[in-house]
């Protein structure tokens, strides 16, 4: 497949009107909710289930990683129970409160008040994405939603057109091959998932701690 044109970035201080052309794209858990502990726990839930040893918080850190198929497979769940697996999973993370990421709340309304196409690409299901917005009271600002993303890169490359400007912003070193691959400038997020010298040799054009650091990259 053609590779889409590398999209420009916006010059440093545009004015907010600026942002009518631009798109931002935000993976969910591990981005717009910080749930790594919810991660893990649900986890382990799926490999008790099984007699599979559960992971501590270090051994998780390490061996995490997305797609959940490839991740079960690694961890010792036969190919015919991955689908239940991560049906369990999804359910477990539903089941269970996070919390936003810090800033995610003012960066999201900023960028919505100033004009920018915002929306979701998530693996994440849509019964967890509904209940992070309610329970965590996420602005409602979102253009699009999707969820149960199997792949990011097809998704990513359908909305591409949406805008001339175009971030996507991720955990994991797949999301910023993803973006990058689909047109988009990857930003990088940092946390339990994911280390930053892995997401910038992953194509990650900028990493930041937090959503409370997008918008000095975005405005």
């Amino acid at each position: 497949m053609q590779r889409p044109p590398a999209t420009q970035r916006p010059a440093a201080g545009a004015p907010a009107a600026a942002l009518a052309e631009t798109m931002v794209l935000f993976d969910w858990n591990g981005t717009v909710v910080v749930d790594a502990d919810r991660a893990r726990a649900a986890l382990n839930v799926v490999l008790a289930r099984r007699g599979i040893p559960v992971l501590g918080e270090a051994e998780f850190s390490v061996r995490f990683r997305l797609p959940l198929a490839q991740l079960f497979g690694r961890l010792g769940v036969p190919d015919a129970d991955a689908p239940a697996a991560e049906e369990e999973w999804n359910h477990e993370m539903a089941e269970t409160r996070a919390h936003l990421s810090d800033g995610a709340a003012e960066c999201l309304a900023a960028l919505s008040e100033a004009g920018a196409w915002l929306g979701v690409v998530s693996a994440a299901s849509p019964a967890a994405v509904r209940f992070d917005q309610r329970s965590l009271a996420v602005p409602a600002v979102w253009n699009s939603v999707d969820a149960s993303v199997a792949d990011k890169f097809e998704t990513l490359l359908r909305h591409r057109p949406t805008r001339a400007i175009a971030y996507f912003v991720g955990d994991t070193p797949d999301d910023m091959r993803c973006a990058s691959a689909a047109g988009y400038i990857p930003v990088g997020v940092t946390d339990a998932y994911s280390r930053p010298e892995t997401l910038r040799s992953a194509g990650a054009a900028h990493v930041i701690g937090g959503l409370d650091e997008l918008l000095a990259i975005i405005a």
